[in-house]
């Protein structure tokens, strides 16, 4: 068998096997293998491909990323199929697919089979045997099969995201809240707005599709690792004394030039209102906490009780939305965004280490955020520039920020005071461009006396840090 027909065989083994898998996942509800492919390659895209790609791609970036699912089945499929005997091809198949879901931390076998099975018998049949006829024809149609199946299977993708968004809960009433007048004009025109937008604040999740919550069957499982401690439904969450608080979120999946990052008024409640810091054993490591979607991640003791650590119930006024969380959330201010596991499943006090999505691939268990700025928009007046931005460093706080135009000196901008200890820092300063100025750079002083980084560290394994430099209008 040539390469050709080899690449064709297998290709509709693949379309054949999905077939069948989408039927069982679609009849006995199962995760598929193509989403779990896709968050497993999502989960590894650098951030300066995955960032542009979602900004240009929009809704549909993550049903093709599931077409990548395809390909990988595809190519497991025709390795397969390079074997000799019939034997050595299911050998071959099953060991390879075998692999990939260990991979993926895929564990349902009725999934596997319900591929695996359907596509192994269209690879086995002898070619002379095979339905289509011989010829071009063949390769024509078996060629616009593949190419339609890779269609569907984004289409698919999107077309089940939407129905989720369809059935989600929509956010209703939960707290009163109001930007506090005297910053409605601060820095306007220059700086963004100091309370992000529920519609504009990022979101970021590595599932193809993401999940969506029936908050009358929903439960919050507290355990002590595999045991059951108790059980709270939603109406008794939201029957607990809440706290209201203004803190920022940043994705540490940002590059030096995006700004995945967003500040809102959360309100939530504390781990002690669940279960109180007596009850826990003392053979407890850490608290993990874990979500419907798989995403999980855990917090050292001690800062999980510490109060600062928050579940939170609703945002900007409401419950939360689908894309941020509902029916609860985790929020972790000192920490990136991976730690604020969103759609919470459960709470688990581990006696064992927990190692979460991203520390298993790699990333530190404590990713705190690194201090950083970002210039919002910068206006030229002939040899004047005015310039506004923001700075955040955590619950370290900034206390001071300063710009400067190419290499020039540094000069220190007005600083308005932040909305918490937990919120980024706005800032507006006015600075004279020296002559043949191309760009304008800013850093910020944090809390604890340590400047922004001015070399640029790469974003693997505990978030990207670097100078903040942004090129002048009309350079």
């Amino acid at each position: 068998m040539n390469w050709k027909s080899s690449i064709t065989r297998s290709s509709l083994a693949t379309l054949v096997g999905l077939c069948v898998h989408f039927a069982w996942g679609y009849w006995h509800p199962e995760r598929f293998l193509t989403d779990s492919i896709a968050e497993w390659i999502m989960a590894r895209t650098p951030s300066a491909w995955a960032v542009p790609l979602l900004d240009w791609m929009g809704g549909w970036a993550k049903p093709f990323a599931a077409t990548g699912g395809l390909a990988t089945l595809g190519f497991v499929l025709w390795i397969a199929l390079l074997l000799p005997t019939w034997w050595a091809k299911v050998l071959m198949a099953a060991s390879e697919l075998a692999f990939v879901c260990f991979a993926i931390d895929y564990t349902s076998i009725p999934g596997v089979l319900s591929f695996l099975l359907p596509a192994l018998l269209v690879l086995l049949i002898p070619q002379g045997e095979a339905v289509l006829p011989r010829s071009s024809r063949r390769e024509f149609l078996t060629s616009a099969a593949m190419s339609s199946g890779t269609i569907l299977v984004a289409v698919e993708a999107y077309w089940r995201s939407e129905r989720f968004a369809s059935r989600a809960i929509e956010p209703v009433p939960l707290f009163g809240w109001r930007v506090p007048a005297e910053r409605v004009d601060w820095g306007k025109g220059l700086v963004r707005k100091p309370v992000t937008t529920v519609r504009e604040f990022y979101v970021m999740s590595k599932n193809t599709v993401d999940p969506v919550v029936d908050p009358k069957s929903w439960r919050l499982k507290i355990r002590h690792d595999d045991r059951l401690i108790r059980e709270f439904t939603y109406a008794e969450l939201l029957s607990l004394p809440r706290q209201e608080r203004f803190i920022t979120m940043r994705c540490v999946s940002n590059t030096l030039k995006s700004d995945l990052m967003g500040t809102a008024v959360w309100s939530g409640i504390r781990l002690e209102q669940l279960v109180r810091a007596s009850e826990i054993p003392s053979n407890v490591l850490e608290m993990a906490v874990i979500g419907l979607d798989g995403h999980g991640d855990s917090l050292n003791l001690k800062y999980a009780f510490s109060g600062e650590a928050l579940f939170a119930l609703g945002m900007n006024g409401d419950t939360l939305n689908r894309n941020h969380g509902f029916p609860v959330r985790m929020l972790a201010p000192s920490y990136y965004g991976f730690k604020s596991i969103k759609w919470i499943d459960e709470i688990r006090f581990s006696s064992v280490a927990y190692f979460g999505t991203w520390p298993k691939l790699g990333f530190t268990k404590e990713p705190l955020i690194h201090t950083a700025s970002f210039v919002d928009r910068i206006v030229r007046e002939g040899q004047k520039a005015k310039v506004g931005g923001v700075s955040f460093a955590g619950v370290r706080g900034v206390q001071r920020v300063e710009i400067r135009a190419n290499n020039g000196d540094w000069q220190a901008v007005e600083l308005e005071a932040p909305l918490s200890g937990q919120t980024l820092t706005r800032w507006k300063g006015e600075l004279v461009l020296p002559a043949g100025a191309e760009w304008l750079e800013a850093r910020a002083l944090d809390g604890e006396n340590r400047w922004q980084s001015a070399i640029e560290k790469p974003l693997f394994p505990d978030g990207v840090s670097g100078p903040t430099i942004k090129k002048l209008p009309g350079a």
